[in-house]
C-alpha cells in the first residue's frame, strides 16, 4: 500500500527520463531497445558516459507514460533485462 496516494490525473500523462546503468559490452542495449518498442519513446535510447574503468555504461531514454500501471510495467521490464545494474 502506498502511504502517499498519487492522484494520477495530476501526474500522467507525462514524459519520464530514465538513466540506465548497464555492464559495458553486454547485450543489454539490445534488450532495452526491445522492451521500449512497446512504449511511446519521445527521445531514443542514447549512450551516456562510461565509468572511469570502463565496466559500466549509462544509457538515456525519455518515454511518455499514460499512467502509474504503465510506469510500473516499464520499470519492471527494464530492470529484468540481463546486464542492467541500476535504473534511475
Amino acid at each position: 500500500m502506498n502511504p502517499f496516494p498519487i492522484e494520477e490525473s495530476k501526474v500522467y500523462p507525462a514524459q519520464h527520463h530514465f538513466r540506465i546503468i548497464i555492464h559495458a559490452g553486454s547485450a543489454a542495449a539490445e534488450g532495452l531497445a526491445a522492451v521500449l518498442r512497446d512504449f511511446t519513446v519521445v527521445a531514443p535510447l542514447m549512450p551516456g558516459q562510461a565509468s572511469r574503468q570502463g565496466r559500466y555504461q549509462t544509457l538515456q531514454v525519455t518515454v511518455r507514460l499514460d499512467g502509474r500501471d504503465e510506469h510500473l510495467r516499464l520499470d519492471a521490464a527494464l530492470r529484468a533485462v540481463e546486464g542492467v545494474r541500476i535504473l534511475l
